[in-house]
Parts: structure tokens; C-alpha cells; sequence
């Protein structure tokens, strides 16, 4: 298990920073372009919505894996160990049918009615907006389940 969220880790990791140093490539041509050369691109802006859509979603993965998103400690930590147990489990359960029936079924739903549409500037078909959801549902799946194993471990309560 822990090869698996190392692998996962260090893949989602450098595929962020890839699209978030893209993005700052992408932005610095569409400032050049527009104040240096007085020639604005037109397609600048939309790689940078597709950039950003993609590197939300899975990123928001990344951080359901770390355990890190947002959450409300107030009447956890006033649980004893064994329902604050009951609790993350419950979470991640939780995690994964959202995942599974908004990302993955509602993403796919998505992805397969838009195959034929173009996405006017880029003309690339517009599923590629959708698939970073169905991405992002199938890695959160991965991680509540690795989280869910390590949650039960007795020698450890969560591995990185």
C-alpha cells in the first residue's frame, strides 16, 4: 500500500506542477504578446480555463489523498479514539460515493455528450474540460481506500 500512494503521490505531484508551470508559461506569452508585441493571442485564454479546470481537479484529488482538505475539528475532537475512528471512516466512505456517483457516473455522463461539440477557440472537442472529473473520482476513490486501510492499521494512522 504504501508503494501505491508513493507512485500516486510523486505522479499527481509532478503532473501539478507541470500544468501550474505551463499555466505560468501560458500567462507570461499572453502578457507578452499583448503589451510587448501589440498582438494579443486569442487562444491564450482558453488553454488557461483547460489548464486551470484540470489542475483544480486533480489537485482537490491530491489533497482528499493527504487527508488535508478542509474540515470542521470542533465536535471531532471532543470524540474518544475508537468514534473519531468511526468518524474518518465514515468520511472517507462518504468521499467515495461522491466520487463515484457525481465524478465518475456524472463526469462520464458528461465527457460523452460532449465528444461532438467543439470547443469554439481551441478546436479540440469539448469532453476534454470533463475528463479531469472523472480523473479526479477515480484517484479520490484510490486514496479513500488506501486512507480507509491505513485508518484500521494499528501501527500507524496514515502513511506518506
Amino acid at each position: 500500500m504504501k508503494a501505491i500512494r508513493h507512485i500516486l503521490d510523486t505522479g499527481l505531484q509532478f503532473f501539478c506542477c507541470s500544468l501550474f508551470l505551463l499555466m505560468i508559461i501560458v500567462s507570461t506569452w499572453q502578457v507578452a504578446s499583448r503589451y510587448i508585441f501589440n498582438d494579443p493571442s486569442t487562444v491564450t485564454e482558453a488553454i488557461l480555463r483547460c489548464l486551470l479546470i484540470w489542475l483544480s481537479s486533480v489537485s482537490i484529488a491530491y489533497v482528499v489523498g493527504q487527508r488535508e482538505h478542509v474540515s470542521l475539528t470542533l465536535l471531532t475532537d471532543k470524540l474518544n479514539e475508537k468514534w473519531q475512528l468511526i468518524l474518518a471512516v465514515g468520511v472517507e466512505v462518504i468521499f467515495i460515493a461522491f466520487s463515484f456517483f457525481v465524478l465518475i457516473y456524472g463526469g462520464g455522463k458528461a465527457t460523452s455528450n460532449s465528444m461532438s461539440q467543439l470547443y469554439p477557440i481551441l478546436q479540440i472537442p469539448k469532453s476534454i474540460i470533463y475528463v479531469p472529473l472523472v480523473l479526479a473520482g477515480v484517484i479520490i476513490v484510490i486514496y479513500s481506500c488506501l486512507n480507509c486501510h491505513s485508518l484500521y492499521r494499528p501501527t500507524a494512522k496514515m502513511e506518506n
